[in-house]
């Protein structure tokens, strides 16, 4: 049965505009040429029309001068010292053309973020690298001759209207071809506001970040709430924090984590050392349930606890780490929701304290350690940034 076609509309779904610009017709030509060749086993066809279209989406940001993919590379540059994860860049690649390796990521993005059931995928896998070979065969011939959108050059340093203004930021949140694959599963959800609040994109990043890196214009500052204020800490809640720092340390030789092997450690910990009353309303009697926990201690944030995750750490202060469990599960920590806080991860990822993780197909031990911080920062988004 023959594919159906990409229509101008859904181009125009993943840009900041509404009317068709000169340029359009062929970038949506481009699109159903790539489509056609996208043949990947075990992806829908509802995403391979996405994939097609931001890679052909992404011919046209490089032509253009809109600066996206740019933008996304520099910072990963400046996070990581590399213009992209997993990827060995070849020695003819060139920061202001289309590459094969740009490719890859971009058809690895677009398939690890689609929500629909599958396993985490191998950036290496050979499906990907046959068929970035494949689009970049055509995004070479496409990139001599394709006309520039001349729309697109300097559209993010500023707006002319409210209305504009929202388009653009409702397309720069979910809808461009970099941002979109991770706003997929929520967009219908997101509110005007949590667009201030929610990172988005491959490496996380609140809107303000992205504007930053796109444009030097100050006409976004003056956008209300897109540069949110600090939450200010009452004077009170420092003090308590202070304290319960200093009761924490002095019980735990200076260390500002501890691993609890059992529901009776949590409990002693919490009523000897940290002081609290020993009832049920601070002494967590929920978490009776779990088999270890950590808990963490900041002097102005307080007090994280997370549980079930002790085997996975290879802290030299911990001693339930377990290293044949950390080889299966270890990884969940930089992939599932909720199961690390941010801090602690932070930390585990800083100090090499998750040398175990690897892929789930077990694959992958030093690609994955390479590349931690990434894996977590574009699978967790907020449970990752969020404080």
């Amino acid at each position: 049965m023959n594919k159906s076609v990409i229509y101008p509309k859904e181009w125009l779904a993943i840009h900041p505009y509404t009317s068709l610009q000169p340029s359009d017709s062929y970038f949506v030509q481009l699109a159903n040429i790539l489509y056609a060749t996208c043949r990947i086993s075990g992806l829908p066809d509802f995403f391979r029309r996405k994939m097609a279209l931001y890679v052909a989406a992404y011919l046209e940001d490089v032509i253009s001068g809109l600066g996206l993919w740019q933008s996304f590379t520099a910072e990963h540059e400046r996070l990581y010292g590399k213009r992209l994860p997993f990827y060995t860049l070849s020695s003819d690649y060139l920061n202001d053309e289309v590459n094969e390796e740009d490719i890859r990521f971009l058809i690895w993005n677009t398939w690890q973020k689609a929500p629909f059931p599958h396993e985490y995928l191998h950036p290496m896998d050979s499906r990907i690298t046959d068929q970035a070979r494949c689009f970049y065969e055509i995004l070479a011939k496409a990139y001599e001759e394709a006309p520039s959108n001349d729309w697109l050059e300097h559209c993010m340093d500023g707006f002319n209207s409210e209305k504009d203004r929202e388009r653009k930021l409702d397309w720069l949140f979910g809808h461009s071809y970099l941002t979109e694959p991770s706003m997929l599963p929520y967009i219908e959800k997101v509110t005007p506001s949590d667009r201030f609040i929610i990172p988005v994109g491959p490496l996380a990043l609140f809107l303000r970040e992205i504007l930053e890196t796109l444009t030097d214009s100050n006409a976004w500052k003056e956008v209300p709430g897109l540069y949110p204020q600090e939450p200010e800490l009452s004077d009170e809640l420092l003090q308590k924090n202070a304290e319960m720092h200093k009761l924490f340390v002095a019980g735990t030789q200076g260390k500002e984590r501890v691993y609890l092997s059992n529901y009776d450690e949590l409990h002693r910990f919490l009523t000897e050392v940290l002081q609290w009353p020993d009832d049920e309303n601070h002494t967590l009697p929920q978490m009776k349930p779990y088999r270890n926990f950590v808990l963490m201690v900041d002097s102005r944030k307080g007090i994280l606890l997370a549980k079930d995750i002790c085997e996975y750490i290879a802290d030299p202060d911990n001693r339930l780490y377990d290293s044949q469990k950390a080889q299966k599960e270890a990884f969940r920590l930089l992939t599932e929701e909720t199961l690390c806080p941010p801090d602690l991860l932070t930390y585990c990822i800083r100090n090499g304290y998750l040398p175990d993780a690897s892929f789930p197909d077990g694959s992958g031990r030093e690609l994955v350690q390479a590349n931690a911080d990434f894996v977590a920062r574009h699978a967790l988004l907020y449970y990752y940034r969020g404080d």
